[in-house]
């Protein structure tokens, strides 16, 4: 039996790597997906490739700082579906700034983009699933940088550190208030996505020469790819997982038992 079978999930971020991993799990599962996404073209690209393959899914187009955005996204989600089950708040970005190199532009952006939009993304969640009455589930993307620090993602760090408090604070709300909606943070190591490209375009690298030098810092002898978190949501959001919330589940390789 599929583990998602008859559920309603909403992924952000899900037009490239991780989002676009997950969301292709999640179908093949059972669930129907909204790839919610400020890409346009991607997102729509992906929705097609998946209903292609046999399975549900359907764009819309959000950018995840804009609350406005979030409510017409779960409304939207509500109707064409009729609830909402999952939300898997998997955007983000990072610049590779220390403290001294960070401007206010690259802080106000990074925090509304990991931090601000999860916020929202719970909140306008939660009012919707709370009325379905059905076990519901939201897994929110921290990161190693949500456990530990490192230098040289000063505001990224500080964005993950708050997802990783605000995703127990929201457990811990849903569970004194009777809500059948368990809440949990996914902190990966380091992943071959996008996001990796970008990053290491701002040194000037190679995606290759940028993550050669993040290797020997996870015990395991590599990095990791978008389908192993992609398989740590779908654990946290089926019901095996009915007995976990406000925790925390590290996907990095061995990074933080270091």
């Amino acid at each position: 039996m599929p583990r998602l079978e008859k559920k309603v999930a909403i992924i952000t971020g899900a037009a490239q790597g991780i989002g676009a991993a997950t969301a292709e799990l999640f179908a093949q599962e059972g669930a129907a997906v909204v790839i919610a996404d400020i890409d346009e073209a991607a997102g729509r690209e992906e929705a097609a490739k998946i209903n292609a393959a046999g399975y549900n899914a359907t764009y819309f187009n959000l950018d995840v700082t804009s609350r406005t955005g979030w409510e017409e996204c779960v409304s939207f989600t509500a109707r064409v579906f009729g609830k909402l089950n999952i939300l898997v708040n998997n955007a983000g970005i990072s610049h590779s700034k220390n403290i001294a190199d960070t401007s206010d532009e690259v802080w106000d952006r990074t925090i509304a983009t990991n931090q601000t939009s999860i916020f929202y993304g719970m909140q306008t969640a939660i009012d919707t699933m709370r009325q379905s009455g059905e076990s519901c589930a939201i897994a929110n993307a921290s990161s190693i940088d949500g456990l530990v620090g490192e230098s040289r993602f000063f505001a990224y760090c500080a964005a993950k550190g708050a997802v990783t408090m605000m995703t127990k604070a929201a457990a811990l709300y849903c569970a004194e208030n009777d809500l059948t909606i368990r809440v949990n943070s996914v902190h990966p190591g380091y992943i071959l996505t996008p996001m990796a490209s970008r990053d290491a375009e701002q040194h000037g690298q190679t995606p290759e020469e940028y993550t050669k030098q993040f290797v020997d810092r996870h015990p395991v002898g590599h990095l990791g790819d978008p389908a192993n978190i992609a398989n740590g949501y779908l654990y946290l959001c089926s019901d095996d997982a009915a007995f976990v919330t406000g925790t925390q589940l590290a996907i990095d390789g061995g990074f933080t038992a270091q």
